[in-house]
């Protein structure tokens, strides 16, 4: 009797080894509601980092010092204003309710540009936006391998190349300093 307890439990815990070494334990109904919570904190995040793009696309129109700053400005207002749309009807399906509030580090950037004019603004501007990126591209990256729903995993993996090709033409200098402000 004890032979064949000891050979169960070898047979367990070596099943239960491979299984681990494979990483493919099946989900558990407690790791697959810790997923789906893991999408909707997702989608707030990105939800906020979109309303800070926004906001600091917004200054840039109105307030840039060049043309090429307001431009910028201006498609940013228009691509994440189609991005947030996108964000909105994922949260909705995935039950996020309301825009969430921009965080204290995101108030505190744009308070900061606000406070800003001409050459400063357009420098501080263009260096916030291109460390946000990076740290966009990183968020949404990590969000592509671990996404539950389909629909914010493609999503997610078309920002990654949008963010990819944007983050390619930011400045070497800006790359290597991102800031904590998304």
């Amino acid at each position: 009797m004890q032979w064949t307890r000891a050979g169960v439990c070898a047979a367990v815990l070596l099943s239960g080894g491979v299984s681990f070494a494979e990483g493919s334990l099946p989900p558990t109904p407690q790791t697959a509601n810790a997923d789906a919570l893991s999408d909707r904190e997702f989608l707030a995040r990105a939800l906020r980092v979109n309303q800070l793009e926004l906001a600091l696309g917004q200054m840039a129109a109105e307030r840039g010092g060049t043309p090429e700053v307001k431009t910028t400005g201006a498609k940013m207002v228009q691509k994440h204003t189609e991005l947030g749309g996108q964000l909105t009807d994922l949260a909705r399906r995935l039950g996020v309710s309301g825009a969430p509030d921009l965080s204290p580090d995101q108030r505190s950037t744009v308070v900061r540009l606000a406070s800003l004019s001409g050459t400063d603004f357009d420098k501080a501007f263009k260096a916030t936006v291109d460390a946000g990126h990076v740290q966009e591209l990183a968020m949404y990256r990590d969000e592509v391998n671990h996404a539950i729903d389909p629909g914010l995993r493609a999503l997610a993996q078309r920002r990654v190349t949008t963010l990819e090709q944007t983050v390619a033409q930011a400045s070497p200098a800006t790359k290597a300093k991102p800031k904590n402000d998304w």
